[in-house]
């Protein structure tokens, strides 16, 4: 995590360098509460999201989305007493389905047209870039949007270990992921007019009302990773001076990474209230969600080429 580099790179630069060390504590502060802001963004726009299939299915609905998006959140975060095993057990099998389903819909899409596979050689992200140069700037900000439950990997890390994490990502998550987003994209050269919600309608008409399901269900599930990750950012902070002490309540018998921190689990409640009913639509929230993760990964980073250069004796071409 963010905290523990920090503490890595304030131990590599321990010497007189006061200014560099006081820099490093408010970087590392800073990604902090950018972490803490992305735990609150994540199920908020992750949420909202999955109910605004809804629309899909008939305009008329959309009038139910924030109300069912406030009633799931509180439910997310009224469960997280149980601890992450509990919820691991419960939800694990439907997230191997609702992967299942992303790669058969994905393949599906593809096999209609296969053309979009060429997507995979890089020329044509060089070409658009030096085309249109300023607009591809634009572009990235959403395309960064795809990659950024990988934070999430490395905050389970400490709840699951390191292999449970690698295995489900290589065999099960990444395949899936890179087939539906293929078959996104050949949808879209289909059906130009898909661009609006590429996602639910690759499916047919009759899945509509199980997508939206499966999918809230999957969001919860998703939001979890990132709202256990808050607890134990916490309880790093706690460890480090830089929070005061709270209760924290050890959930497995076994995991010594699983917590529950109920003061920072009812603070997470209130402001993702308070950003689903402020923000009303996820299109709104993606600027937001983008800054936090993008300055997560730049601040870890950075602290990384810190801890390499400074720890680990890496020389600089290396870093």
């Amino acid at each position: 995590g963010v905290l523990s580099l920090m503490a890595l790179a304030l131990r590599a630069t321990r010497s007189d360098r006061k200014k560099i060390s006081a820099g490093l504590l408010m970087l590392g502060a800073l990604g902090a509460c950018m972490l803490l802001g992305e735990s609150v963004i994540t199920p908020a726009i992750s949420v909202l999201s999955a109910i605004e299939g809804l629309e899909v299915i008939t305009p008329d609905l959309k009038r139910y989305v924030i109300p069912l998006t406030l009633v799931i959140v509180f439910i997310l975060f009224y469960v997280q007493s149980y601890g992450t095993a509990a919820v691991g057990r419960l939800f694990g099998p439907i997230m191997v389905i609702w992967f299942a389903v992303l790669a058969v819909l994905g393949v599906i899409n593809i096999y209609s047209n296969p053309h979009i596979l060429a997507a995979i050689s890089p020329l044509y992200a060089f070409s658009y870039i030096h085309e249109h140069t300023l607009q591809a700037y634009i572009v990235m900000g959403s395309v960064v949007l795809s990659v950024t439950g990988v934070e999430a990997l490395y905050l389970d890390m400490g709840h699951f270990g390191s292999k449970p994490v690698r295995l489900a990502w290589l065999l099960v998550t990444l395949p899936a992921l890179l087939a539906n987003y293929f078959g996104q994209g050949a949808l879209v050269l289909s059906n130009p007019q898909a661009i609006d919600n590429p996602f639910y309608l690759m499916a047919p008409e009759w899945a509509l009302w199980p997508m939206v399901a499966l999918a809230t269900v999957a969001t919860v599930i998703a939001s979890q990773a990132v709202i256990s990750g808050a607890f134990s950012l916490a309880n790093q902070g706690i460890l480090l001076g830089l929070l005061p002490r709270m209760e924290i309540l050890h959930t497995s018998e076994t995991e010594r990474g699983q917590i529950y921190m109920p003061m920072v689990n009812w603070a997470l409640l209130a402001l993702v209230i308070f950003t689903v009913i402020q923000f009303k639509e996820s299109s709104n929230l993606a600027a937001a969600y983008g800054i936090s993760v993008t300055t997560t990964m730049l601040i870890t980073t950075s602290m990384l080429a810190v801890v390499m250069y400074n720890e680990w004796k890496i020389g600089r071409a290396h870093v």
